[in-house]
């Protein structure tokens, strides 16, 4: 019915042999497990229990907890330490153990009385206080292994047993305090860790602000290789069929998981719908990432919102993060949606900003999202969320479930259920995945009907929370949401898949002098390592600049390699055919701003780099323009080209100096223009 454990680490072997004495009285109690972590001269074979010998050069408390949790056979365990003599009565105890069983208290903390021995006689006896004691517990096993046991980063006695507590009743789960004068505890000098100071009040206090209520790492100290019973940290969901590139895809998805910083998770594949001969092999996979916990399962259904549901009854993490299976999750990802969750009280998971990147145009585009809260999301319909970036505590898919008569939209359709129901899902502040867009997609293939569900499902719920309420949050100022951890270009080229892109190198004309190269005057001087680079403009109106990019237009596999030898030379940049912005807006020469009171000297529209070439070739550098430079402004509206500027002047002679200076070299004419784009007489 009960396993008592008991942790040990060179102690007093009289004191020990006396609680295990006292416990062997309960009939109840059917093992008592001494866990010896590593103490110095190995515990020898002890009456009526069985040791738990572990290697382990440190002390700590929870690991060996948690490795007697491990070993245990029970339901129900009592956990006390080497030094407490368990008296209390028999019928009392057993009335605590049915609680425990029937699930009425997960978790009783059941109060110490500390005494002092003197000349043989009990002296100055006191109950301790009532929060989180973890001298001696009784607790139900499955209810600390499913949130991941004792906290190993707590290596001492103190802290381990608040924390528990805590975590189990942000969990839902009933932890009760219970005082009693017959369990006593012998008071001692303070342990050798306390002593060296290795584990400060301040450390403890740290430990403690963590809002998160799984653990992971049970195991961290010790030798100890019996890790079966605590489940990883995180179940990787993967809802899959049979469809062409399919394997490919799943295989570069899978490769960022493996790239993964934070490691404690599990992969759940569940393959619906697709014909048997086209079906994963969950052996092959295995063989193929043999770093990887994959498992894989069946449906004959085609059905995605069956495949999660399935994987959820299924998975054995705390938490469970969705993940398409043509998607690219980013190395840092799982590290930080966690700690996103360890930072938000009460948070039931996390959702992340992404970038899309389209297989056919080659286009990458980012995306924020927004908050998920009702002002956003009923006000400002549209790219919210990404649901393969979802994080989401395992208990909370269990309850809010994908509805299954949903083809297509179940994913939205949850996220403004939880979202009705008062859930906390906090944006990490992150970029965490790409998103792969394909001709095979569901996204692709179903759009229409994807954007039907979503406006069902908002009227749906438009309706029950009234449009006074709509109208009130239309109208409400809606906070940026700021995200950071956009990748590098460095770090593009190690995501993307190898075939994936039509990208050019780009650097900045100083880098380009700098490496020898002479654009204006000598374009075949433009060559380094096999790349031959050209002028070219970047940007429109006010932010246009004159850059160098390669020539030719390279995948991510022919690009990383001469993109790396020249990143490690000079600060160059990643460009793509299609930006990673959504589009230039149309900007004429009416977007020029000049200061109040001046006149900027412009020339007239230049559509050829050429002749700009032999323009500033001709000793456009070397007008006297005080500390105005020259710089260029471009435009394509009425049409594209490139706007020659000379800087601003509010003295008429300097203009009219400039301007004269300017309309003698070469053939482009230089005028004066005010804001708006006007032409500007003298006034």
């Amino acid at each position: 019915m009960v396993t008592a454990i008991v942790s040990f680490r060179d102690w007093c072997v009289e004191r020990l042999q006396a609680c295990i004495d006292a416990l062997s009285q309960y009939r109840l109690i059917e093992e008592i497990i001494v866990v010896d972590f590593g103490s110095e001269v190995p515990l020898a074979i002890l009456e009526n229990a069985r040791v738990v010998r572990v290697e382990a050069d440190t002390w700590c408390l929870s690991e060996a907890n948690n490795i007697g949790i491990t070993e245990a056979k029970c339901d129900v365990i009592l956990k006390i330490d080497a030094d407490v003599r368990f008296e209390l009565g028999a019928d009392e105890f057993q009335k605590l153990i049915l609680h425990v069983m029937d699930g009425e208290v997960s978790f009783y903390n059941i109060q110490v009385t500390d005494y002092d021995l003197e000349n043989g006689h009990v002296a100055n006896a006191r109950l301790r206080p009532s929060w989180g004691e973890g001298a001696c517990n009784l607790f139900n096993r499955h209810d600390l292994i499913e949130i991941g046991g004792f906290d190993t980063r707590f290596f001492d006695y103190g802290g381990e047993d608040n924390d528990i507590c805590r975590r189990l009743r942000n969990y839902g789960k009933s932890v009760i305090n219970y005082p009693t004068q017959n369990v006593l505890h012998q008071r001692h000098g303070p342990s050798a860790a306390k002593l060296s100071n290795r584990f400060t009040p301040a450390k403890k206090s740290q430990l403690l602000q963590d809002e998160t209520i799984f653990r992971s790492s049970p195991f961290q100290f010790s030798n100890y290789q019996g890790l079966g019973a605590f489940p990883p940290a995180i179940t990787v969901a993967l809802a899959t069929s049979a469809r062409p590139k399919r394997n490919q895809q799943l295989l570069e998805c899978l490769q960022s998981l493996r790239n993964q910083s934070f490691t404690d998770f599990e992969v759940r594949i569940c393959e619906n719908g697709s014909d048997p001969d086209l079906r994963l092999s969950e052996r092959e996979l295995q063989e193929e990432y043999p770093d990887l916990d994959i498992h894989v399962h069946y449906i004959d259904e085609k059905s995605i919102p069956k495949a999660r549901n399935a994987i959820t009854d299924l998975a054995r993490g705390f938490y469970i993060a969705v993940h398409d299976d043509d998607d690219i999750s980013f190395p840092e990802r799982f590290a930080e949606q966690i700690s996103c969750i360890s930072k938000v009280q009460a948070s039931h998971g996390c959702h992340s900003s992404w970038i899309e990147f389209d297989e056919d145009s080659g286009r990458l585009s980012s995306y924020r999202g927004q908050r998920r809260n009702v002002d956003e999301m009923m006000a400002h319909p549209g790219k919210i969320t990404l649901h393969s970036t979802g994080f989401y505590r395992k208990d909370v898919l269990k309850r809010f479930r994908y509805d299954e008569t949903m083809v297509l939209g179940s994913d939205y359709e949850l996220c403004v259920r939880m979202l009705v129901a008062g859930l906390k899902i906090p944006h990490s502040g992150r970029f965490h995945c790409f998103r792969r867009l394909h001709r095979n997609s569901v996204s692709s293939s179903g759009h229409t009907d994807q954007r039907d569900v979503s406006r069902y499902t908002n009227n749906t719920y438009r309706y029950f929370v009234g449009e006074a309420f709509i109208e009130a949050v239309q109208k409400s100022e809606i906070r940026d949401l700021w995200v950071s951890g956009f990748p590098t270009p460095t770090d593009m080229l190690q995501l993307l898949p190898s075939g994936f892109g039509r990208f050019r190198i780009e650097m900045m004309m100083e880098d380009a002098l700098f490496l020898g190269f002479d654009p204006l005057s000598d374009a075949d001087s433009c060559v380094a390592g096999g790349v031959r680079f050209e002028p070219c403009w970047k940007g429109f109106g006010g932010e246009t600049k004159l850059v160098l990019q390669s020539s030719r237009v390279m995948d991510v596999g022919e690009i990383s390699e001469a993109f790396q030898t020249f990143s490690q030379v000079v600060n160059v940049g990643l460009v793509s055919e299609a930006e990673l912005d959504n589009g230039d807006e149309v900007i004429g020469l009416d977007a020029l701003e000049v200061p109040k009171g001046h006149r900027c000297v412009v020339s007239n529209l230049i559509s050829d780099f050429e002749e700009i070439s032999k323009l500033l070739n001709c000793g456009l550098l070397e007008i006297d323009i005080e500390e105005n430079s020259v710089q260029f402004f471009r435009v394509n509206e009425p049409q594209e080209g490139v706007h020659v500027l000379l800087g601003s002047f509010p003295s008429q002679a300097k203009l009219r100096q400039v301007l004269n200076t300017a309309n003698s070299i070469g053939n482009c004419k230089f005028e004066p223009y005010t804001n708006n784009g006007l032409n500007g007489d003298f006034w």
